[in-house]
């Protein structure tokens, strides 16, 4: 048994090697160059049974949604607010260490049978703003590989959030019980 969980332990080992050795590709928003995930997905609805899907949806999606909204416009068809995810690396000794808290703004607009979410502005929490846009780029003379595994990191969630956001907005089909 040990040998198979230290086996396990090497795959996944080789895997943030691999993860980290190629810098993700994130969506970058050609206007602003600044990191951006956004799409207009067509659903069925109103925008208020719309706006009220997604405002469950983050309900259940974050641990405390009050921390992370700052708008709730159910009149203008709009949420916004705040999110925060904690990045990780691992360091020599194999341990997984904090790599800090990165910030970014969440964003959902509704019109009839469709909805907008954008997720931007993305910045590594200290003492002043750090935008994550300059960890793309390997000519930095600050560059740390570090990096890369945190921006890996980062698309994984960001990619992960919108898939659930997604199967979050579909109607929940009501069975009716007919015996």
């Amino acid at each position: 048994m040990k040998k198979i969980g230290l086996f396990f332990m090497l795959i996944l080992s080789f895997t943030g090697i691999l993860n980290a050795q190629q810098t993700p590709v994130l969506p970058v928003d050609p206007d602003t160059k600044a990191i951006t995930y956004q799409g207009v997905i067509e659903q069925e609805g109103t925008p208020d049974v719309l706006y009220d899907r997604g405002a469950s949806w983050i309900s259940n999606f974050y641990k405390s949604p009050s921390s992370v909204l700052r708008i709730q416009d159910k009149a203008n068809s709009k949420i916004e607010g705040t999110g925060r995810l904690m990045i990780y690396y691992t360091d020599e000794q194999g341990l997984k260490r904090d790599g800090g808290v990165v910030m970014y703004d969440i964003k959902m607009e509704f019109k009839p049978g469709k909805y907008r979410y954008t997720l931007n502005n993305f910045n590594l929490r200290a003492v002043s703003r750090a935008p994550l846009e300059k960890w793309m780029n390997k000519n930095d003379p600050a560059y740390n590989p570090k990096w890369d595994v945190y921006l890996y990191q980062v698309d994984t969630t960001m990619q992960g959030l919108v898939k659930s956001m997604k199967e979050g907005m579909i109607p929940k089909q009501i069975k009716k019980d007919e015996w």
